[in-house]
């Protein structure tokens, strides 16, 4: 999804008005609406009515440009209506709000924390995925605290996997606590043991 590129590619866009750009929000041409979309990147006036426009949009383009203008405003309800989406039954709407919350780390970021302890496995899964690519310092350490008490293999296997990839020799200790917890686990083990080497050998400089 590039908002950017995209946007400088629509010729008369910024033409439209915030109050003519959400009226055409409802056009029955999509090219129409997604014009509309793509007019209301970064104004904050439009936030209710992109979000309305969201639940109802079908069409795929669309939906980016939409996606993409709700992204631009960095708002605390754009990232409850994503964390909302996590929940929902289709994959790609599940899919769409991971991306759009990895785009919004600094905003985003306690509130999918908090998804780490949500009772649905299936939550605390996507929170690591997105966890893993938000540009924080902390990560390493949430999905640490994670894997010490969390009891589902699913979710420790993703935890683990991506701790293969941004943990560091302070994550070690909980990692070889996993392979005790799950001796009987034959994936768990690899996983975990290719963890710790891999961490090991980045902060060693060495060959991974």
């Amino acid at each position: 999804m590039l908002v950017k590129s995209q946007r400088d590619n629509d010729t008369g866009v910024d033409d439209l008005s915030t109050v003519e750009a959400k009226k055409e929000l409802s056009s029955p041409d999509a090219n129409r609406r997604r014009e509309a979309a793509v007019a209301l990147y970064g104004r904050k006036a439009a936030l209710s009515a992109l979000v309305d426009r969201l639940e109802e949009e079908d069409t795929p383009a669309v939906r980016e440009a939409i996606i993409n203008s709700l992204i631009s405003l960095d708002s605390p309800k754009v990232v409850d209506t994503f964390i909302a989406k996590l929940r929902g039954d289709e994959a790609e709407r599940r899919n769409e709000a991971v991306y759009a919350l990895q785009q919004m780390p600094e905003r985003s970021a306690q509130k999918v924390k908090k998804l780490l302890i949500d009772a649905d496995a299936d939550v605390r899964i996507m929170a690591v995925d997105i966890i893993r690519l938000l540009t924080i310092s902390d990560a390493p350490e949430w999905l640490g605290v994670l894997l010490e008490t969390e009891d589902n293999p699913n979710v420790v296997g993703v935890a683990v996997d991506r701790l293969s990839e941004i943990g560091s020799i302070n994550e070690l200790p909980v990692l070889e606590a996993v392979i005790e917890r799950f001796s009987g686990d034959a994936y768990l083990q690899f996983a975990t043991n290719h963890a710790i080497d891999r961490i090991k050998a980045i902060h060693s400089e060495g060959p991974i």
